[in-house]
């Protein structure tokens, strides 16, 4: 029997997990978007139900539930499914939340209730990204640095889309972040309600591993991740499938590390697959359906949120800010989109 999904949310996320679901051959039979009348219109089954308001769909017998709605808005909805659903495994676009409180909460509620929980980070579950940490262990190196310089739509957006790349590669805990806000005021794409600048700063992990993020209002060009050790660096130019390895030669590995006028080895990187976010977000919700589930992808999201709400924290104290945040800032409310 085919599996079941719900969506909430058919914005340009929601689409891509409707994408996603049919690819992996699992039948959505409901959605839920408060402008639904216009995705009638749509070539979609007709045996979908559509709904403006979620709780109509809480009592449906689905397998999955995807919640691609704005992040103000997904907390109760998460939060009312695990309450009152018999739906065990959720996946939600990111950010987490809105505030360090409802991430927290939400963590608990999928914990305490056994609910598969997944935020859709799909990179940590990308056969090329998986691939590139197998090269650093293959030449017995280990990431020191990571450099992330992306246009902004948003501290939240964009840092929820690349922060968690620190845990994955670096294998180890954030421990304090710098950070300097846009003041710019530049109107959200998304909408005038959200609030979400860019910014730019560094996020320090245990064992002086260090992420240096750029994700300021003043480029257009596609998104660069630069990942480095002693003696590689992959440079990965994801939008237009680019995964470029340099490593320094042989003959150099004597020499000191201030020894840096040589021409590295370009070694070429055959891609597990091209860049498709729906058919990304298929390797998040596969996650679901492995027989041994771990909430290493939660933990991690909640962490990325403390990096998050530690950026405006740092911009507007004009301090280091420790991890984990002060509980002072556990109900601070950003409204991402």
């Amino acid at each position: 029997m085919k599996k079941r999904a719900i969506i909430i949310g058919f914005g340009g996320m929601g689409k891509r997990h409707y994408l996603a679901l049919k690819k992996m051959n699992i039948n959505v039979i409901a959605i839920c978007d408060n402008k639904i009348n216009k995705f009638k219109k749509n070539n979609l089954p007709k045996d979908i139900l559509f709904h403006k308001n979620y709780k109509k769909t809480i009592k449906l017998n689905a397998d999955l539930l995807c919640v691609a709605s704005n992040t103000k808005s997904r907390f109760k909805i998460i939060r009312d499914f695990i309450l009152n659903s018999n739906i065990k495994k959720i996946i939600t676009e990111k950010p987490l939340s809105t505030s360090l409180y409802n991430s927290r909460a939400l963590m608990k509620l999928a914990k305490k209730f056994k609910v598969r929980f997944i935020i859709n980070t799909h990179r940590t579950f990308s056969p090329n990204f998986m691939n590139v940490k197998k090269i650093f262990k293959k030449y017995n190196e280990k990431p020191t640095s990571i450099f992330i310089n992306s246009p902004s739509a948003g501290l939240g957006n964009m840092g929820s889309t690349f922060f968690d790349l620190g845990s994955f590669f670096f294998n180890t805990k954030a421990k304090s972040v710098i950070s300097w806000i846009d003041k710019k005021n530049t109107p959200n794409p998304r909408g005038k309600e959200f609030i979400d600048p860019g910014g730019y700063g560094i996020i320090n992990y245990k064992g002086k591993k260090k992420l240096f993020f750029d994700l300021s209002e003043d480029t257009s060009l596609p998104y660069i991740i630069t990942i480095k050790s002693k003696s590689l660096e992959f440079v990965i130019d994801e939008i237009n499938n680019k995964f470029q390895l340099k490593r320094r030669p042989k003959k150099m590995a004597n020499k000191p590390l201030y020894y840096y006028l040589y021409k590295p080895d370009h070694i070429k990187i055959k891609l597990k697959h091209k860049f498709d976010v729906a058919n990304m977000t298929v390797f998040s919700i596969k996650e679901f359906f492995k027989k041994r589930f771990s909430y290493k992808n939660l933990n991690n999201s909640h962490e990325v949120m403390e990096c998050i709400f530690a950026c405006h924290i740092s911009s507007k104290t004009k301090k280091i800010v420790t991890l984990p945040i002060n509980n002072k800032y556990s109900k601070l409310n950003l409204n991402f989109a």
